[in-house]
């Protein structure tokens, strides 16, 4: 790429990824939020929208050095800045991909909660199946038969 459409690729190239970070930010954030409307899902997106940034950012310095093979007329430039655009489709996605599967294992962690209280408290539950008439955790036992005390050795 010659060097005076090496500015116009790196600034067309960093618009894209800036704009497409703000709106998988905004996106994310209600996205993790959820329909309740709780809160915590802001730093989650803006985790992932900065690793989409680093990423994509680092695709658009490579394109705008690699392949010396281009030359520098405008069907070169247009070509390099589809394969841009490509490439950061595919991040967009894999971010996309990330996020959803951040908010499932919320979604699950969530209904589990909410299950909780139904369960029965295991402190609450015998460890053993009692005898008839001994209830709870720790049943009486019989002494042994050899020293008349409960298991000595």
């Amino acid at each position: 790429m010659p060097d005076n459409e090496l500015p116009g690729f790196l600034i067309i190239g960093l618009i894209f990824v800036v704009a497409d970070g703000q709106i998988l930010y905004r996106g994310a954030r209600r996205y993790l939020n959820g329909p309740d409307g709780r809160e915590g899902g802001g730093s989650v997106a803006w985790m992932m929208v900065t690793v989409f940034h680093l990423a994509a950012i680092g695709v658009l310095a490579l394109l705008a050095v690699v392949a010396p093979d281009w030359s520098g007329s405008t069907a070169a430039f247009v070509g390099r800045l589809g394969v841009f655009l490509l490439l950061m489709a595919v991040a967009h996605v894999l971010t996309l991909a990330v996020l959803a599967r951040r908010r499932q294992d919320h979604v699950v962690e969530s209904r589990y909660r909410e299950r909780e209280p139904d369960r029965p408290d295991v402190a609450e539950q015998p460890t053993v199946t009692p005898v008839p008439g001994q209830e709870g955790r720790a049943p009486r036992v019989s002494p042994d038969i050899g020293h008349q005390g409960p298991y000595r050795a």
